[in-house]
């Protein structure tokens, strides 16, 4: 059905449930057939007002007492009443008189459903699965009652037979691929994706999750192209220019990606994080006045966008306004306080300006809601030794290691503080398995130590575990 005769029916309900609550109101006798009367019934039973809805059953069934669709009607409103046991009652005496009625096992599945006992509810419409005007309408509804049951294999299963009968679906393709990214099977879902295409490729909504698929797993070219596909069916597929938008970004090619972002607002109601986009691109390529005045539209549309404060942050520090920029930092971490990039952005600012004990705090707060941030854990025990306290720096860098036991780093910057607290040997010990782990990043610690390469003994680690043409 298009949109006008939608907006036509719409139009004809209205209308038709009007003149029953006028009649109702006036105690005025009239006549509606079975058709009208299951009309006025399922418009109450979808905005649930429940006293009109039962007045509506018994004028229905006064006037049609032969009639057993309202009886089911009656059923869902039990339930919707949460009297499930009354509903099914109802239920299951009419399907002792009139077996394989759809419109009854329907009713069924769903106050099974709604009683949180799903295999039932998938045992009864399966019960109406072969014999369905649409049955990727039930296959659908089973899957869901799968995915209640955590079943995701199964849920998979009949959305995809779902799909096989209604391959135009949005819907059914993003349930497909929101049951892929939930279990982490990006390669099984280009591959649907891929065989999906093969048989419908101008379905533009496989396109663009395939193209999401591929960025998940960084293989951003290949996004990029399944992205040019989707728009080439729909030149006016703002989601999908906005993703391969994404996708130059993340292979460093920020203008094409501004062009695309730019795109994305010529087809849509201006967005703040598009405009914030454009901003961070334009900052990466070194234009920070245009920066500043995307970041600035971002804010003007959405005052609480903290990535946008935080851009316009990141520009007035490289301007050398580095007071106003940690005003805007503030600004952003108030409004996103577990935002750690921006916590750490601040942290190093704040570093830089001898600001500490703030530094300190701010370090803090990160490393105890992700213990995998290495580079807040190194800059916090700077912090400390900067101030001498080099006791508290090997001991935050030993819970470091507990959080990151493979980062070479940690174990490189531990040597240094025990180095310069005279623990030669504690010292040594950490710089042979920093290198280990990776010999390239022992310029860190000599960046920190230099007089290491004077001792015979630091040579002879490096020369032991050095690869050939390092």
């Amino acid at each position: 059905m298009d949109e006008e005769l939608d907006w036509q029916r719409d139009e004809e309900i209205e209308a038709l449930v009007t003149r029953f609550e006028t009649l109702l109101r006036s105690g005025e006798g009239h006549f509606f057939d079975v058709e009208e009367f299951e009309t006025i019934i399922d418009y109450y039973l979808d905005v649930q007002q429940t006293s009109l809805t039962r007045s509506a059953i018994e004028w229905a069934k006064e006037q049609h007492p032969g009639s057993n669709s309202f009886k089911i009607r009656e059923a869902r409103l039990y339930a919707q009443e949460a009297k499930y046991e009354k509903a099914l009652k109802i239920l299951d005496d009419l399907d002792l008189l009139e077996k394989g009625n759809e419109e009854l096992y329907f009713a069924k599945a769903e106050i099974y459903s709604l009683m949180d006992k799903h295999e039932e509810s998938i045992a009864a419409y399966k019960k109406v699965l072969d014999t369905a005007e649409r049955p990727e309408e039930i296959l659908s509804n089973i899957a869901y009652e799968y995915e209640s049951l955590n079943d995701y294999p199964n849920a998979l299963r009949y959305l995809t037979k779902a799909l096989e009968l209604h391959p135009e679906s949005e819907e059914l393709i993003q349930e497909i691929a929101f049951f892929f990214e939930l279990t982490g099977r990006e390669e099984e879902a280009i591959e649907f994706f891929g065989n999906f295409l093969d048989r419908h490729p101008y379905s533009k909504f496989a396109w663009f999750n395939l193209g999401i698929f591929y960025s998940n797993i960084e293989l951003y070219e290949k996004a990029i192209e399944a992205y040019e596909f989707a728009v080439a069916i729909d030149d006016e597929f703002a989601s999908a220019y906005f993703n391969m938008a994404n996708a130059y970004t993340n292979i460093h090619h920020y203008r094409k990606a501004i062009s695309l972002y730019e795109e994305t607002l010529k087809l849509e109601k201006p967005d703040a994080i598009t405009y914030c986009y454009i901003g961070e691109s334009w900052e990466n390529l070194k234009d920070f006045d245009k920066a500043l005045v995307h970041y600035n539209k971002a804010l003007d549309l959405d005052d609480k966008l903290a990535d946008a404060w935080g851009g316009v942050a990141r520009v007035f520090v490289h301007q050398n306004m580095e007071k106003t920029a940690i005003k805007y930092y503030e600004k952003a971490i108030q409004l996103a306080p577990v935002q750690d990039d921006l916590k750490f952005e601040l942290a190093i600012l704040l570093l830089r300006n001898n600001h500490l004990e703030r530094a300190a705090s701010l370090f803090q707060e990160i490393v105890n809601h992700n213990g995998s941030y290495v580079e807040a854990w190194l800059n916090y025990s700077l912090v400390l030794a900067l101030q001498e306290k080099f006791a508290e720096a090997i001991e935050l860098l030993t819970r470091a290691l507990k959080d990151n036991p493979a980062e070479a780093r940690i174990l490189y910057r531990r040597a240094g503080y025990l180095y310069r607290t005279g623990k030669i040997e504690e010292a040594y010990f950490d710089i042979e398995e920093a290198v280990k782990l990776n010999f390239e990043e022992h310029d860190e610690l000599l960046q920190y130590l230099p007089e290491l390469l004077d001792e015979p003994r630091f040579v002879e680690i490096l020369d032991l575990y050095k690869k050939p043409n390092s």
